[in-house]
């Protein structure tokens, strides 16, 4: 019989058909939860037994996960919440709260703590709200070390607590310190753990081909971002608007790992800002390019950071794909979200710079900024059509737990979702904010419209098969015949 399980990190499943409704069936992904990787490699190394459970690449209930728990019995469960963006966390707060009860239903005595984004950004209402023992506010290594240890409370960092369970008593320390030497520090993630044959792609990186989206993974060479978005919430996990990485030779040990082990061939880059820095990223497109791994890659990238010079170096190391938010058609709006005061001119040079380097763009947009009038929105459309990327994302403005414009809207008294899953896109109860000008259902209304109209636009389409195939278009015309119900909307 096996050592005990000395801490259990778990990523909750049961979450996708509400997140996404019908279109999480076939066209979400499946992300290997890489930062549970990275915690069990740290935990591991420190002479623990650890172990993993991804209930959403297990296709398991809430029920069925926390009977699981019990048959491993572990000493602590950590319930990492983490989404493939950071505005996607919030709305997985349904799914761990029900996990939480179904946890404790079972075995009252049971410890759970909750890392991630989401408690980082909120912490104080999550312990009180949430039926756990522990909250993390901080990357949680350190935090997840000293309750392992069995410390006093008082000296563990980054912890909360209640030591009432009627919430009177709520204690906390500071937060922890980062850690800033990541290739020494945080040198193995635990890859043996995840169920690695059972991740896939988003539509698009496959090609929308759902035979080219297995043999996924998804890998952090740094953590953080210096730039203050103001709908952005990725720093409250951090703390701070700093960047730190690990080296090239890490980042290339670690893919060699998921090619020769695991057989990955689709790979995204995690990072919040993957071009930030060419000191940094040009070593590793260096040894992509000398391994020939023909991997299909897809990173994060800003207007403003991307060195023209070195796209044809990213087709060639792999890099098929970058996802860039472009937010607003509108110069002005950009500036007042902080996204950038690059031009209308700038972008199109960027874009037009990345296909003729053979990278297909995923573009992000938002309607509903503070200032838009429906002739903003229609701007911002408007751009997108012009750019006609073979993958758009369109938002409607959220003010996600932790962000600037959260914190803007809790003083302004603007109207938030009532539940966590109305922070989530596609979700039924999507709740997203009125501007001065248009109210909530008529941007929901409009973003609704913006997809489908893009979705179904000749010229996209056409482009879609000249570029994936006739298949690819009937996918996207399949995509498109689903209709999302909004409960804003009266459906």
């Amino acid at each position: 019989m096996g050592a005990k399980t000395d801490i259990l990190f778990i990523e909750p499943g049961s979450t996708r058909a509400k997140v996404y409704q019908k279109m999480g069936k076939s066209h979400a992904a499946i992300q290997p939860p890489f930062l549970s990787a990275l915690a069990a490699g740290f935990i591991r190394n420190k002479g623990y037994n650890v172990g993993i459970l991804d209930a959403n690449a297990e296709n398991l209930t809430h029920e069925e996960t926390a009977r699981k728990i019990s048959e491993i019995d572990p000493k602590l469960i950590n319930i990492v919440v983490y989404g493939q963006q950071a505005a996607t966390c919030s709305p997985l707060m349904e799914g761990v709260g029900e996990l939480c009860r179904q946890i404790k239903s079972l075995e009252p005595s049971r410890k759970i703590i909750l890392t991630g984004w989401h408690p980082s950004a909120i912490p104080e209402r999550t312990i009180k709200e949430e039926k756990c023992d522990f909250v993390c506010q901080g990357e949680g290594f350190h935090t997840l070390t000293g309750l392992l240890e069995g410390r006093n409370f008082e000296s563990i960092p980054g912890l909360w607590w209640k030591e009432r369970e009627d919430n009177s008593a709520i204690r906390h320390t500071a937060r922890a310190r980062n850690i800033e030497n990541l290739s020494e520090e945080l040198k193995d993630v635990a890859w043996d753990l995840l169920p690695m044959d059972k991740y896939r792609t988003p539509d698009w990186q496959g090609g929308y081909n759902d035979n080219a989206r297995g043999n996924y993974a998804a890998i952090y060479t740094g953590f953080g971002c210096p730039f203050t978005c103001e709908f952005c919430s990725i720093h409250t996990l951090y703390g701070d608007r700093k960047v730190r990485h690990w080296n090239p030779e890490w980042v290339l040990n670690q893919i060699d790992t998921l090619v020769k082990q695991y057989g990955v061939k689709n790979l995204r880059v995690i990072d919040e800002l993957f071009t930030l820095n060419p000191k940094h990223y040009l070593p590793i497109l260096k040894g992509l390019i000398q391994r020939d791994y023909r991997l299909n890659i897809w990173a994060f990238t800003r207007i403003d950071t991307t060195k023209q010079e070195h796209l044809e170096m990213f087709k060639k190391a792999g890099f098929n794909w970058l996802s860039v938010g472009i937010e607003s058609g509108s110069i002005e709006r950009r500036k007042e979200i902080r996204k950038g005061a690059f031009s209308q001119n700038k972008i199109k040079k960027v874009v037009r710079s990345m296909e003729d380097a053979g990278i297909m763009l995923c573009s992000n947009y938002m309607f509903g900024h503070e200032n838009d009038k429906l002739d903003d929105m229609q701007e911002t459309f408007n751009l997108a059509l012009d750019l006609l990327s073979c993958s758009s994302f369109f938002f409607s403005a959220m003010a996600d737990p932790g962000s600037d414009l959260y914190y803007k809207a809790i003083e302004k008294g603007w109207k938030l979702p009532d539940r966590w899953m109305g922070y989530a896109q596609q979700s039924y109860e999507c709740q997203p904010l009125s501007t001065k000008y248009v109210p909530a259902e008529d941007v929901l209304r409009f973003r609704d419209y913006a997809f489908n109209a893009y979705y179904t636009n000749p010229r996209l389409l056409n482009k879609i098969e000249r570029t994936f195939g006739v298949e690819a278009r009937k996918s996207i015309e399949e995509k498109t015949k689903i209709k999302l119900k909004r409960k804003l909307l009266g459906d």
